[in-house]
């Protein structure tokens, strides 16, 4: 193999490792697990659905708690005491969540929240 080509390789390969750390770090969720508590702040959409906001202290697979702002959008409110899962992103913040289940949630961060109170 010649040299030229060699270095070629190597070249590209490094950027592709640089490249896919710097997505993964601006780019890439994080996720962290919470209980949906008190509505922050409401606001009002001119010619459009209300906008809710929660603050919820969310805890990652490691236990690592985050404090985070998250905002129900289109009209809907979320149900004060169930758990929620939100995909964090250094660059962009909160940028998704779903309603989860406490046997989904990792074991760290379950010992973080309060457990689930059944009927």
């Amino acid at each position: 193999m010649k040299k030229g080509t060699l270095y070629t390789i190597i070249v590209l390969v490094v950027l592709a490792v640089v490249g896919g750390v710097w997505y993964h770090q601006n780019y890439g969720k994080t996720y962290y697990y919470g209980q949906v508590g008190n509505l922050a702040r409401t606001e009002k959409e001119s010619g459009g659905p209300d906008a809710y906001y929660y603050k919820i202290t969310g805890y990652n697979q490691n236990g690592q708690a985050k404090r985070m702002e998250v905002g129900s959008f289109q009209g809907h409110k979320f149900v004060k005491g169930r758990y929620i899962k939100i995909g964090w992103s250094k660059k962009h913040g909160v940028m998704s969540y779903e309603q989860t289940t406490w046997k989904k949630i990792p074991k760290k961060a379950q010992s973080k929240l309060p457990k689930p109170v059944y009927p």
